[in-house]
């Protein structure tokens, strides 16, 4: 009977060994258990390193992408005693970051020629499991190296929602499918064409052309075909595929950057929702790695305390009392100043810092009005929440650990924003989330108020407390009549609802008067007074209240609106 094979695995974090298995420490000859806790470094071969690359593990040959798999052929490890063994190594980045080096005896001979072979191939598809470098195609039969004027082109090809297709037909079935992609990309491409599967449900191509029309035109074929329906049995399917596009002159750049490059378009292929073309873009890739940048320097700065809140006051005009504040969000940069919302905030929105800040808000705004409170003074805050936000499924777990973290506050002290279109858009979990709401004792206000096209019945149905008028038709009204009976419309509705109506954008007096003679009592803005920081807001209650901005106030009604 022939002798088993043996097939050693090291699993290596940060170039530490942390687990071996008995044939890992057969084929090194070390005794069982001895090769946990020491350094890879120990039994890599010493070649042309340094200590410290020693010490932290594989040579930049055998560095394992932080995607797929890496296969080193014919390396002398150092055994136990002194002793040196060849063998081939695979290394393939597990789920923890760590990897998992698999290694037996390299073959000699024609069966080891064989087994490099089949290492290099998919044992699925039998396509390349990597795409070949500049060097290597300029050694096929087809070689354009020389052509100045051809462009080189990666395509990064990403089935969407594959597990749909393995849930549909079985993992076997999904097998065949991956199968059958495979070959029809391989009798779709031009002879001199490579493909490779680089992934579970990931194709990378590498393509020569004339021109990037010439490219466009292959890939729309190669995405026509793949789209046609896939049948196992008496069942079929049909794929929806994400590509990306990395394209530059031959030899312009190695193809593993490029396919890096490719990878990075396809991404903003997916987050266009899906089947989508996208070609990698420099500038663009620039801007992303520069955003990416400042949302971690946004991370980091939540993590420090630099963020703080600024209170706009609310009031009713006509009776000369502040309603409220508007809790608006600032970040005090240690660098740069005081940045108001838009310079970094729409860089946060589609992303989970935005949840973040959000919470943060919600707190920091509650901890604020339990602090006036122990000073005399009782009022309300609103926070704005953002679409992200709201959705979260442990939104109003969080938001009842917040107020309950102060229960000397009363029952209306925080109010929570939202916008019109954010309504619109998910209308049932809005509702939902008003309901939650209002049954903890927290009023929600639509906000932009007319910018979202709501109808009279579809509003009527979300059972939130007030509607701001949007700042921009409020600013115009003095001057355009079309704002003005935009206005005047929105306070009919909001009466025949009776909701509250708030107007945003009073920028001066006149603003006030002119909403007043409409019916508008509450108002905010800039000819109010701007944000205020936290501990400006008691004084500067006290001095409206004293001396209103409009002095026909008449007090005895406090907080009647029209």
């Amino acid at each position: 009977m022939p002798s088993r094979t043996l097939a050693g695995h090291l699993k290596t974090c940060d170039g530490q060994i942390l687990w071996a298995n008995e044939d890992a420490h057969s084929l090194l000859g070390f005794p069982l258990g001895a090769l946990a806790d020491m350094p890879l470094g120990d039994v890599l071969p010493r070649g042309p390193q340094t200590k410290a690359d020693s010490e932290m593990g594989p040579s930049a040959d055998m560095q394992v992408p932080a995607r797929g798999a890496i296969d080193v052929h014919r390396v002398a490890l150092r055994a136990h005693h002194g002793r040196s063994i060849l063998v081939d190594m695979r290394g393939e980045r597990m789920d923890d970051r760590c990897i998992l080096w698999t290694f037996g005896l390299a073959a000699q001979g024609l069966r080891g020629e064989r087994l490099d072979t089949l290492s290099r191939h998919d044992a699925l598809t039998r396509l390349p499991n990597r795409i070949p470098s500049i060097e290597e195609l300029g050694r096929t039969p087809h070689a354009h190296d020389s052509d100045p004027h051809r462009f080189l082109a990666v395509f990064y090809l990403d089935i969407d929602r594959f597990r749909d297709v393995n849930d549909r037909f079985s993992p076997a079935g999904g097998d065949a499918v991956l199968r059958e992609v495979a070959r029809r990309l391989k009798t779709a491409l031009p002879p001199d064409a490579v493909a490779a599967r680089v992934g579970g449900d990931e194709f990378a191509l590498v393509v020569s052309f004339t021109s990037r029309q010439q490219c466009e035109a292959l890939l729309q074929q190669l995405l026509a075909r793949l789209a046609h329906p896939y049948r196992l049995q008496d069942r079929s399917a049909r794929l929806r595929v994400s590509a990306g596009v990395a394209l530059m002159g031959h030899g312009e750049q190695p193809t593993e950057v490029m396919l890096q490059h490719a990878q990075h378009a396809v991404f903003f292929a997916k987050r266009a929702g899906g089947s989508q073309v996208h070609f990698f873009d420099a500038a663009q890739a620039l801007e992303e790695q520069q955003e990416q940048l400042i949302r971690q320097r946004i991370k980091e700065g939540l993590v420090r305390n630099e963020f703080v809140l600024a209170y706009q006051p609310k009031v009713d005009m006509q009776h000369g009392v502040v309603i409220g504040f508007e809790a608006l969000i600032r970040w005090q940069h240690p660098e740069r100043g005081l940045l108001q919302p838009a310079a970094f905030v729409p860089l946060i929105e589609d992303h989970e810092l935005v949840e973040q800040m959000g919470d943060w808000a919600i707190g920091e705004a509650v901890r604020q009005a339990a602090q006036w409170l122990a000073l005399g003074v009782k009022t309300s805050v609103s926070v704005n929440v953002s679409p992200r936000h709201l959705l979260r499924p442990d939104f109003i777990e969080r938001l009842t650990l917040h107020l309950g973290r102060f229960p000397q506050l009363h029952t209306g002290v925080l109010e929570l924003e939202i916008l019109e279109t954010t309504a619109i858009k998910d209308f049932g979990a809005v509702a939902d989330f008003i309901g939650a709401c209002k049954e903890l004792g927290v009023p929600v206000t639509m906000d932009d108020f007319g910018t979202g096209y709501s109808s009279l019945t579809y509003l009527r149905q979300l059972p939130v407390t007030a509607l701001k008028l949007d700042q921009s038709f409020v600013r115009g009204m003095l001057e355009d009549a079309e704002d003005r009976a935009i206005v005047e419309g929105i306070l009919v509705m909001a009466r025949g609802m009776e909701r509250q109506a708030i107007a945003e954008g009073v920028e001066s007096a006149a603003h006030g008067d002119a909403l007043m003679a409409l019916g508008c009592t509450l108002g905010q803005g800039y000819g109010i007074a701007k944000p205020l920081p936290a501990d400006q807001v008691p004084d500067w209650i006290a001095g409206f209240e004293r001396a209103p901005l409009w002095p026909t106030a008449d007090k005895g009604q406090e907080g009647v609106t029209g």
